[in-house]
């Protein structure tokens, strides 16, 4: 119907049914996309009291009957051949009404049916039945209904029902491959790995060649985009923005055309049970219930194409990147297998340094009489290897907890931090003279509660880092000062510094900066156990370096003003 719009109040009060033509359905020029995306209808020219019935689209049904009518010439010559030949073998046997080739009419019938539809097997059969009335007719005049001439109207009643359901049948396996073709069309055309817009540009391409309409149109979610294929975009009021926020189909008996009805219709792409998406069609005619239910499966379809498709594509890139972590994780393994190795062969080294030097000192003792001054430097020689060698154990002991997942075992006290960095620079200032090692400690430090031992192996590994990767004759410092709650610990170096890569490992158990193994020799866990040890502090620490130029560690001990742990402390890593 087209609906004139009448300026009255009252207007809003007809029923939903009489629903008019929209402002862009009569504006509309060449673009039919406007108003099937775009286009947003005013509320006050929906409806209106004055209707002038459209007159039926029976030019259109003719046309339509007349496209169902066959257009090859070959097939329908070879019926009517056949049917001609069954009506002169049947009037060459001269039988009557009861002639058993009667039954070969079923044949050209059939083949017409299943060739042309319902309207091939309807003409067909009619063809058949106008033939053969020459000779069951006059039986009929002549003897009345005998058993023959009832057998010759029998005859025409199946050649009828045989055309007529012979051709249904074939219409309905038609419809039926036509939408298996649909389907397996949506299925190929989603499954290539391509970006979205192009795979609904794709789609739609191949459906506008499937179904039988003037304009088609496809949107889909895309994250918070709407990606759109046969428009430009979705309007706030469109027919699609409706489907999309309320997800049920939705058909316009009217979208506007030149002088007669262009339908609507639009179906939801439903996955999981909400819309992903819109369907939509326009034609110029009438779009069936059975169209739209049709339809209906088709959106529905492309719906869960679409999400198989999202799922695919996220399977596949969960699958590259859950190969990228195991081929990283692997290549740590063979990092960490290699430099385990490394650490057996360095430990050893270290282990057996120490224990050269205790075992060729005590035999010198035992063996020979020497002045008290050279026993005593002896002696404190072999006691500095000593503690380097508990020192060693120590680590290798609290990087066996560290692996296990768990904290060094720790007795905290109130703890003076001043003395303890003179204390352990003392040592070093003893045992070496190749660089000038200072301290600098800001004046009335608080206390830290911190593990005696444990603070003057973290001091040691430190020191002896800055001593090893630095150049003969240049300085060291060692300084501490106050924060807020806190004490902070610096270790400066004026070394080679540690490339701006290596910062994130150099606490990685193992690890050694490639261009410092051959500088000087360690074991790769000092500074990871110092790490773990200043953490089981409840502290931090840092590594700052610039090549070149030297290497800086500070460390962060907390400074409570409360009570101070006296326990040894020892729990499980997270």
């Amino acid at each position: 119907m087209v609906v004139r719009r009448r300026v009255d109040r009252r207007d809003e009060r007809i029923p939903a049914p009489l629903s008019g033509r929209s402002a862009p359905a009569q504006e509309r020029r060449a673009d039919d996309r406007r108003g099937l995306l775009s286009g947003a209808p005013r509320r006050d020219e929906l409806l209106a009291p004055l209707v002038v019935r459209e007159p039926r689209p029976r030019a259109r049904e003719r046309v339509d009957l007349l496209r169902g009518v066959p257009d090859t010439r070959s097939p329908m010559r070879l019926v009517a051949a056949a049917l001609v030949a069954v009506t002169a073998l049947i009037a060459l046997e001269d039988s009557g009404p009861a002639s058993l080739l009667r039954h070969a009419y079923l044949v050209p019938v059939l083949a017409a049916a299943l060739r042309f539809g319902v309207v091939g097997g309807g003409l067909a059969s009619a063809a058949a039945m106008l033939l053969s009335a020459p000779v069951v007719l006059p039986e009929i005049e002549r003897s009345g209904l005998t058993t023959e001439a009832i057998e010759g109207l029998v005859t025409f009643a199946v050649l009828g029902l045989v055309g007529v359901l012979s051709g249904v049948l074939r219409g309905r396996l038609g419809r039926h491959r036509r939408r298996y073709e649909i389907l397996v069309t949506i299925q190929r055309t989603l499954a290539d790995e391509a970006p979205l817009d192009l795979s609904l540009a794709r789609l739609r391409a191949a459906l506008a060649d499937r179904l039988r309409v003037d304009e088609i149109a496809l949107v889909a979610c895309d994250g918070e985009r709407l990606a759109v294929a046969g428009g430009a975009r979705v309007a706030d009021r469109s027919l699609v923005a409706r489907v999309l926020a309320t997800g049920e189909p939705v058909f316009v008996s009217d979208a506007g055309a030149r002088g007669r009805a262009r339908r609507a219709f639009a179906t939801p792409l439903m996955s999981r049970g909400r819309a992903v998406g819109v369907l939509a069609v326009e034609r110029t005619g009438e779009i069936s219930v059975g169209e739209r239910v049709a339809l209906e499966a088709v959106g529905a379809h492309v719906g869960v194409a679409l999400e198989n498709a999202r799922l695919v594509s996220c399977q596949r890139r969960f699958a590259a990147e859950l190969e990228e972590r195991v081929t990283a994780a692997r290549r740590e393994l063979e990092e960490l297998d290699r430099a385990k190795s490394a650490f057996v062969a360095i430990a050893s080294h270290e282990l057996r340094t120490p224990l050269t030097a205790l075992q060729g000192f005590s035999e010198i003792l035992a063996l020979r009489r020497l002045p008290p001054e050279e026993v005593t430097r002896l002696a404190e020689v072999m006691r500095r290897e000593a503690r380097r060698l508990g020192r060693i154990v120590s680590d290798l002991l609290d990087l066996s907890r560290i692996e296990r997942g768990l904290e060094p075992a720790l007795c905290r006290v109130p703890l003076e931090i001043e003395p303890t960095i003179e204390a352990t620079v003392d040592l070093f200032r003893q045992g070496t003279a190749t660089h000038l090692i200072t301290t600098e400690c800001e004046p009335s430090l608080p206390l830290v509660a911190a593990d005696p031992d444990a603070l003057e192996r973290v001091l040691t590994n430190l020191i002896s880092n800055a001593i090893k990767y630095s150049p003969t004759g240049s300085s060291v410092r060692v300084g501490a000062r106050a924060l807020a709650g806190a004490v902070a610990i610096e270790v400066a170096d004026a070394g080679r510094g540690i490339p701006t890569e290596a910062l994130q490992r150099v606490f990685e158990p193992y690890y050694r900066v490639p261009d410092a193994a051959g500088v000087a020799h360690g074991t790769g866990i000092g500074l990871a156990v110092v790490k773990a040890l200043v953490e089981a502090h409840g502290g931090t620490v840092r590594v700052d370096s610039t090549p070149t130029i030297g290497t800086r560690v500070t460390v962060v001990l907390p400074a409570p003003s409360g009570p101070f742990l006296d326990t040894p402390r020892r729990s499980r890593v997270g």
